[in-house]
Order: C-alpha cells, then structure tokens, then sequence
C-alpha cells in the first residue's frame, strides 16, 4: 500500500466521521435546547417576582434551605442517582434490576432524612423541617424517574418533562408566593410541586413502572453502582462547597442581608449555565458513546474549541449588559448586587469549563481523580473566603470562588491531556479567559464611557478568537437542521 495515498484517505475518513458526530452531538443539543432553555430560564423569570414577594431576608433563607438538598441528596443517597444514568446507558444492563437498586438507596436517604427533619424540629425547633422534607422527597422522585428516562434514549421526553416540571412551579410560584403570601414556605412547597409533577409525569411517560413488575434486586450489580458513585459523593459536597458555599460564607462574615444580595447576584450567572446546562446533557452521551474510538482525540479537541468559544462569548455578552440586565432582574433593595455580577459570572465560566472536563471522567468510569480535582477547588474556595470575607466583604467570596474553579480547571486539563491525549489549545484558551477577567474587572466599579468602550472591544476581540470554530460551526448547524427538517418531511 502507497503511504502518500493512505494517509489523505484516513485523514478524510477521520473528517467525515467527526463531522457526522458533530452533527450528532448538536442535533440532540437543539433538541435538548428547546426545553432546556425554557426550563434553565424559569428561574431568571421568576427573579422580579422572588425580589418582589421576599424580603432579602426571607430570600437569603428560602435559598440557603434550597440549596441544602445539593449537599443532603448526594450525601444520603451515595450519589446513586449519577450511577443509575451511566449504568442506564449501557445495553447490557437490566434496567429493571439497575432502578430497582436505585430506589432502595434512595428510599434509604428518605428514611435518614426525614427522622433528621423530626428532630431537627422536635429537638432544636427547626423552622420549615416539614417542607424542607417534602423537597427532599420531591427531588429524589424527579431525579431517579427523569434520570432513566435520558439514560434509556428517551431525549425528547426527557426535555417534555423537564417543561412540565418548570410550568408547574411557575403556576405553584404564582399560587403561593403571590396570591397565598406563603413566604419562605410558598417558596419551598412551589419548588416541591413542580418536582414531584414532572417526577410522576416521567413514571408513567416513560412506563418505568413496568420495571417494577416484579421488583428484582441484583446486589452484584448494586455494589458495582456504589463503587462508582460513593466517590462522587465527595465529588458532589466538594463541589457544593466549591459553588454554594461563598453563600453561607457571606452569612457568617457580612450578616443575612448581605446574604440575600449576594445570592440574587448568583442567579445572574445563570445564563451562561443556561448555555452550558444544554450542551452537557447532549455531550455527557456523546462522551460514553465516544471515549473508546480510536480517534477520539482529534474529535474532543473539536468539541472543545467550539464549546469555550460559545461559554466564554455568552459569558461575555452577560457581563458587558450587566447594568441594564440587573435592572430588570434585581428589584429594590437587592439592586446593589450588580457589583457582584461580573465576578461571579467569571466564576461560573470557570465551573462551566471544569464540568465539560468532568464528563470525560464520567465516561471513563473514573470517579477518583474528579473526587481529588474538585476537593482541591473545595479547600481553597472555603480557605480563601474565610480569609477574604470579613474584608472583602462578598467580593472576596466570588473572588475564592472564582480562584477555585480556576485551580479545578488546570488539573482537570493537565490531567486529561495524559490520559486520553486531548488537544487544547493552551495559548487560545488562556487568552480568551484573560479578555474575560479584564471585562469583569472593568465592570464590577462604575466608570465613564472609556471603560465601556474597552469592555465592548474585549467582547468582540472574544467572540473573534477562533474563526475557524465560528466558519465550521455555522456549517454543522445548517447542515443538522437541513437534516432533521428532511426528516420531518418524509414523516408527513
């Protein structure tokens, strides 16, 4: 065989089989979008009203208690929910014995938590014990039925759930905050509501009660679940301590008002999670589909210039209309949390690029080196904001968490890069995160026109740095929805 003739084929053969997953991969993130977005954007439409119907006190309350099930779930359910979606994927799986194994775990974790909210209650007079089991509940229904769901294909139902779940707490939100004035309760219950409807709608959509018909328990297969999930609940409280954390940070060094700001400001980033939150659902299949073809390598380092390009762009445009979008987010006495913005939307990029990293583990079944990673971000996060708070105030929290995510990011890539030989383009990628601090930066302090114009010229030298990505992009996305209408078509 002629190696001048070869090589060119496979490189085209290489081409055409990384644009077909690319295609792939962004036909399932549209169509994960359609909902994503909607369900994603609930919670920034219902910001007026929370600012609106709350106290800052009330809010700082109803968010820490909320954010609690991000430590409670994991911790007492030994992150089997994680373990039932990567298991539900593989065809040799009896998916009756793997929920089957779920369900004990999880209804283990119920037991445990609601004889802690009893005594909490009896004991210490623990105010809102009662709703705050009820979401606990809530969470683990939705997250076990919906989990499933994805895990077997069912994409398009998955995403109908997930609406489902997001009109249901809008309607509940309205009902209890606005016309019952229920407070932190009305708060709680909306919440709970809505899971527990889209839970029950994914039971019956996805007919998962059949696979508890009989109920059969495989303990071998169960203890294979646990060995890959007890790690990711360090994972998953170092991780809470890593995003949630600076909130009760704030609480302890600047008191439950400054609390409240501090968390409205929070949700501001949320948009560019909005965009990250979509693509993962799509690329987290893509990953366990791809991590074990040969020329993986060239495919992820595709994926991943295009995913930067797109998170540190939106993240971009966020922090530059960050004024005018406060405005309308932030309502009366939390208006001064726009400071806070910017620095937590550079955190909350820095985190969006350490889960893009963390698939691969998922996919790999390695659950260790993402416990470490994230343990690492965890320690410096806590450590810097105690030392920064009582000076800094909440800056100094977004500042701890911002260097934490950063920390997560570099091991997770010089790790990666060894193991399955990921390209990253170091020089790019560390100046499109460098255009991004300067914009956040420059737009945490008021300033004159100057200061505008620089942040804007950051913005389109960002959204610029990689025309390949932007040119190749463009083409995929046409190519996709040219592919999917034709397919419509033949259908009607």
């Amino acid at each position: 065989m002629n190696p001048s003739k070869s090589r060119p084929g496979r490189r085209s053969s290489v081409a055409a089989s990384n644009k077909g997953r690319i295609a792939f991969l962004l036909g399932n993130t549209l169509v994960f979008a359609l909902g994503g977005l909607a369900v994603k954007a609930v919670s920034l439409v219902l910001m007026p009203l929370y600012t609106t119907a709350l106290t800052a006190g009330e809010y700082g309350t109803a968010e820490l208690l909320n954010s609690a099930i991000e430590i409670v779930l994991p911790l007492l359910s030994a992150g089997v929910v994680e373990a039932l979606y990567r298991f539900s994927i593989d065809d040799d799986v009896p998916k009756d014995e793997l929920f089957a194994g779920s369900l004990v775990v999880l209804g283990g974790g119920v037991v445990c938590t609601g004889v802690a909210c009893a005594l909490g209650s009896v004991l210490w007079n623990m105010e809102h014990a009662a709703a705050f089991f009820a979401l606990f509940c809530s969470v683990c229904v939705f997250k076990a039925t919906t989990q499933l769901a994805r895990g077997l294909g069912h994409v398009r139902r998955f995403v109908a759930y997930g609406l489902i779940n997001a009109l249901a707490m809008v309607v509940s939100t309205y009902l209890l905050l606005v016309r019952a004035h229920l407070g932190v309760e009305g708060y709680l219950w909306s919440f709970t509501i809505g899971y527990l409807v889209g839970g029950l709608v994914a039971f019956l959509g996805s007919a998962e009660y059949r696979l508890l018909a009989p109920f059969r328990l495989d303990r071998a297969l169960l203890r294979r679940m646990l060995v890959y999930s007890l790690p990711l609940v360090p994972n998953l409280l170092s991780w809470w301590l890593v995003s949630v954390s600076g909130r009760y940070v704030v609480l302890w060094g600047s008191g439950l008002v400054a609390a409240g700001l501090f968390t409205a400001a929070s949700k501001m980033p949320a948009l560019v999670n909005i965009v990250a939150s979509v693509f993962q659902q799509a690329w987290q299949y893509s990953t366990a589909r791809e991590i074990d073809s040969p020329d993986r390598g060239a495919f992820f380092g595709s994926v991943l210039r295009g995913y930067s390009l797109a998170t540190l762009s939106t993240a971009g445009l966020v922090i530059a209309l960050n004024r005018p979008i406060s405005r309308v987010m932030l309502q009366a006495e939390f208006a001064e949390g726009w400071r806070y913005v910017p620095l937590l939307m550079l955190a909350a990029t820095f985190g969006v690029m350490t889960i893009f990293f963390g698939t691969f583990y998922q996919a790999l079944m390695n659950s260790r080196m993402l416990m470490v990673s994230t343990m690492m971000g965890a320690v410096v996060n806590v450590v810097l904001g105690v030392a920064l708070v009582p000076f800094m105030g909440p800056w100094g929290a977004g500042l701890a968490g911002a260097v934490a995510y950063a920390l997560v990011l570099v091991v997770r890539a010089r790790d990666l890069r060894r193991r399955i030989n990921l390209p990253i383009d170091r020089l790019r990628l560390t100046y499109q995160l460098a255009l991004l601090s300067v914009m956040a930066v420059c737009t945490s302090f008021d300033g004159g026109s100057w200061l505008s114009a620089a942040v804007w010229a950051c913005l389109i030298l960002l959204a610029t740095s990689d025309m390949t990505v932007l040119t190749n992009s463009a083409r995929a996305v046409a190519e996709s929805l040219r592919h999917r209408s034709g397919g419509l078509m033949r259908q009607l």
